[in-house]
């Protein structure tokens, strides 16, 4: 099956991405048709397009007269454009009595407000970025799609419709690898559809094929996602959507990407991640009032069980035995979960400048949950009444990119959150510190809180028991130009001139990295190994370390070493950026 999917990767314009903290799916971009893409190109390379980049803007009573493309809008028009117009990697945004006599294209962005300007030809509008690469000194692009996109994600996806409506029939990964499910697949119809102007209706009904097998009576090798959504707007959207599940979750997901979780369980079988089984529906409401700010309210009501290993086949190590899934706190969960997000980064994929900020917060309560008794009592205090079982829990992700020269950046980021108010944290909420990410220096979760346990259930589980967490990281980027391309069609095209020829991908040179890291995880409350609410670690009890490395494409290969204490220098590779 995996290398059906691998095959089958080239065929898909789009892939379907799992989304661990609302347990559905999205259509996500994964590369613009090709059709389309050398449609943009040659437009942009015309010898009669004017060619903007950056923040444009067109004022009113003015007029460009001929064809015009700009690259990395956003893009402005109130006044006149005598000609046809393209915007590659931005929005499109027109004024009452603007006017464009030809047609328009936007690519990797959004067209708004086109009803109030008047539009001679046709107005065509594709989400997916045009992947490219500049030429004859930044004055054409050639497409260059990028060798990451190309092994994230694999499957196949038939789809018909329009840029405005689409639907599909798709089969693909659906998430990672892991020690509990194996490679799981999720298949069946997706629909996005565009009801009437600046309102569209979005229903995901898919089974999820668990392909390890399942031995226990606690759930079955077939799970499922449904998600309805109904959005209104583009540019600020608001809406609402209902969703129901049948998933393995994961426990801790703020470390390592899912790719790298996926790769590292399936060629060396190292699974960086907990697991339980969780059932239930959702209802939310979320609004986006300006561009950089997402709101979101949620209702959750989950009925969470513990779940074992099974043995999936790896690459490597596959004789050796898998480190024991942990058990959880079972019980059914109703959670309210607010949530918030200012991205103000110049690129979501790239950024180089502006903040990212994430936060959410948890308000979750059990009629029933019963707490596991293998918990030593240093570690978390008994649940007074489990029949009235009530926690809080907030978490936060803060990024600040900043360029300090033409090739060098500055990069930080503080995260970290855990229990703060209410009863003490169940198991599958519960945080540790240590490993490739976010402290590689530091043995796979060297802070976590579990020295005190000594049930058999948790035996060699290196179980996350800490209730609070907080790290620091901070890296200079200093980027080296040394293009590479490989073009499997080269030889075909010897009468195109040097550089024209497609690529089959592209990787922009690398970057050198130098960081450090510094955090702790701890447990709240009053006795031995604990610290008050109000309190954080002394600095001089943080784990820190330090490390460089190359970053290609967001293929990267690191050095740390542990500063605080006596560790082995450790040599980590990534195959997306640091954060």
């Amino acid at each position: 099956m995996i290398t059906l999917l691998l095959a089958l990767t080239a065929l898909q314009d789009t892939t379907i991405v799992i989304h661990p903290d609302s347990s559905s799916v999205s259509l996500q971009a994964r590369a613009l048709p090709r059709v389309v893409a050398e449609e943009v190109i040659a437009f942009y390379n015309a010898p009669g397009t004017t060619r903007l980049v950056g923040r444009t803007r067109l004022p009113r009573g003015n007029e460009w007269r001929g064809n015009v493309a700009i690259r990395s809008g956003p893009v402005l028009v109130a006044g006149r454009v005598q000609g046809s117009i393209v915007v590659i990697n931005g929005d499109l945004q027109c004024d009452a009595g603007a006017e464009v006599t030809g047609y328009v294209i936007v690519v990797g962005g959004i067209v708004d407000d086109t009803a109030k300007a008047r539009i001679g030809g046709e107005i065509r509008q594709y989400r997916e970025p045009l992947l490219y690469r500049l030429r004859k000194d930044g004055d054409e692009l050639v497409y260059a799609p990028n060798l990451r996109h190309h092994l994230w994600n694999p499957g196949a996806q038939v789809s018909w419709g329009t840029a405005d409506s689409r639907s599909a029939l798709t089969i693909a990964t659906g998430g990672t690898f892991n020690r509990v499910e194996g490679l799981p697949i999720v298949f069946g119809p997706l629909f996005d559809w565009k009801l009437q102007r600046n309102f569209r209706m979005r229903v995901d009904a898919l089974g999820v094929f668990r392909s390890a097998g399942d031995l226990s009576d606690k759930r079955s090798d077939l799970g499922y996602m449904f998600r309805s959504e109904l959005r209104a707007g583009d540019s600020r959207p608001v809406g609402v959507g209902m969703r129901a599940f049948d998933v393995v979750s994961p426990i801790e997901d703020w470390g390592l990407h899912n790719a790298e979780i996926g790769w590292s369980a399936f060629v060396f079988g190292r699974d960086y991640r907990d697991y339980f089984l969780n059932k239930g529906w959702a209802a939310r409401a979320f609004a986006q009032p300006e561009r950089q700010i997402s709101l979101s309210l949620e209702f959750r009501r989950e009925w969470q069980t513990s779940v074992a290993n099974q043995d999936p086949w790896t690459v490597l190590r596959n004789s050796e035995i898998w480190r024991p899934n942990p058990p959880i706190d079972e019980g059914h969960f109703n959670t309210i979960g607010l949530g918030a997000v200012l991205d103000a980064r110049n690129d979501p994929d790239e950024p180089t400048s502006g903040w990212l900020i994430r936060t959410s917060l948890e308000d979750s309560r059990s009629s029933d949950v019963v707490a596991h008794t293998g918990v030593p009592a240093s570690v978390r205090d008994s649940i007074p009444n489990p029949s009235a079982y009530h926690f809080d829990r907030l978490f936060f992700d803060i990024r600040h990119y900043a360029r300090i020269s033409p090739s060098g950046r500055v990069n930080v980021r503080l995260v970290g959150g855990g229990w703060v108010g209410g009863d003490p944290l169940p198991l599958q909420r519960r945080l540790s510190l240590g490993g490739p990410d976010p402290m590689p220096g530091h043995p796979f979760r060297s802070s976590a809180c579990n020295t005190a346990f000594t049930d058999p259930a948790f035996a060699d589980a290196r179980v996350a028991a800490c209730d609070r967490v907080l790290a620091f990281q901070a890296e200079y980027r200093g980027h080296v130009k040394l293009n590479w391309s490989y073009n499997p069609w080269k030889d075909e095209n010897r009468d195109h001139e040097e550089g024209s020829a497609p690529s089959f991908f592209w990787l922009e040179g690398l970057d050198i990295v130098v960081f450090t890291d510094a955090g702790q995880a701890w447990l709240v409350g009053n006795g031995p190994s604990r610290l008050p609410a109000g309190r954080i670690p002394k600095f001089d009890s943080w784990l820190v370390d330090a490390g460089l490395g190359v970053d290609w494409g967001g293929f990267g290969v690191y050095i740390a070493k542990a500063v605080t204490t006596g560790e082995r220098l450790r040599f980590t590779v990534r195959l997306d950026h640091r954060f």
